[in-house]
């Protein structure tokens, strides 16, 4: 049965998504209809319809409910691209003002309120000595606050934690004894560094190439090169700043920027030093790599029921099994398991 609170919060929904969608719908609607070429001028009232009433509608309707405010953003976007596609060349007009003036405020508007989201859970963070100030996690909580639990929070964060660790971060974290390193026996950063290298080489050569058949792909493939550049520089940071981490209740494992997991001690069931391959039809087998099968770890920990990896961009994956690489084995497993027998006690 439905609990009438239920009922009054599907129906607040139904009005907050349902009625920008209907002025959408209407837009789109007219605009395939012969009435935009009987009366071109309707052009501009459904540039303004699909790139502003809708979202400004869906902002009053959510205004007293708990739904995020930057979900009228996807509207906003939808409309543009949307009225991109479906109005004549002749209609457009009005489309290029919403473009040059209204999007650069809108971006603004969503990276101050991202910024003042990662301020406030910095200080949480700060107050809280269970936790560390992780900028990752941080990150990752507030733009969850914002866009809610979806891929595109996910995305966002992942975005925001690359260029903060390839930028702004360049103190080297002084570790703990609960804290544990994975980068120094696997030649984590060795590769990474080579793998930069073969970025600039590549890029240099291609471009050249390119140049001769199109200066656009060849001004892409840079860009993108760039990127990756950024996003590895980002990565060898991130490895040396951020260690796995192991408090009273939880153990918290992160590889750089490409994965992390956060574990409640009480779902272990067994940690062990582990080298060999591993493959079960019944189990699922994790690691906090980019492929699905390690073969460079030295650990292995049980659970006693599924736990979820948190890769880079919202992508994840479950696992019975996770095995990884740690820097000190021996004290990892010592200090895990005695951690495990207090609890137990």
């Amino acid at each position: 049965m439905w609990d009438m609170g239920d009922l009054k919060l599907s129906r607040i929904q139904l009005l907050t998504y349902g009625l920008p969608l209907l002025v959408v719908l209407s837009s789109i609607s007219i605009a395939i209809s012969p009435l935009l070429i009987e009366y071109p001028q309707l052009a501009t009232a459904i540039t303004y319809d699909l790139t502003l009433t809708a979202p400004l509608l869906f902002l009053l309707l959510s205004r007293k409910s708990k739904i995020s405010k930057l979900r009228a953003v996807p509207f906003f976007i939808c409309g543009i691209l949307t009225a991109w596609y479906i109005l004549p060349e002749n209609g457009k007009k009005h489309l290029d003002y919403i473009i040059t003036y209204v999007v650069p405020v809108v971006e603004l508007t969503v990276f101050a309120i991202i910024a003042r989201k990662i301020y406030a859970g910095i200080k949480t963070f700060k107050s809280n000595s269970e936790h560390s100030t992780d900028f990752s996690t941080i990150s990752k909580n507030s733009a969850q606050e914002v866009f809610g639990k979806t891929r595109a929070a996910s995305f966002f964060a992942s975005e925001i934690t690359m260029m903060y660790y390839a930028f702004f971060s360049w103190k080297r974290k002084k570790l703990q004894p609960n804290e544990f390193t994975n980068y120094k026996e696997n030649a984590s950063i060795a590769l990474a560094g080579a793998l930069l290298m073969v970025v600039f080489i590549e890029t240099y050569a291609f471009h050249i190439l390119l140049m001769k058949w199109s200066s656009v792909a060849a001004c892409i493939l840079t860009a993108t090169s760039i990127y990756t550049a950024f996003m590895i520089i980002g990565h060898i940071k991130a490895l040396l700043q951020r260690p796995s981490v192991l408090t009273q209740n939880e153990l918290m494992l992160k590889n750089g920027l490409i994965a992390d997991s956060c574990i409640n001690l009480k779902v272990i069931d067994k940690i062990e030093m582990c080298t060999k391959e591993m493959k079960s039809d019944d189990l699922k087998i994790g690691n906090l790599g980019l492929s699905k099968e390690s073969t460079n770890h030295n650990i292995a920990i049980h659970f006693s029921t599924p736990q979820t990896i948190e890769k880079i961009y919202g992508f994840s994956e479950k696992c019975d099994v996770l095995l990884l690489h740690m820097d000190d084995k021996n004290d990892f497993v010592e200090k895990v398991n005695l951690r495990l027998q207090e609890n137990l006690d």
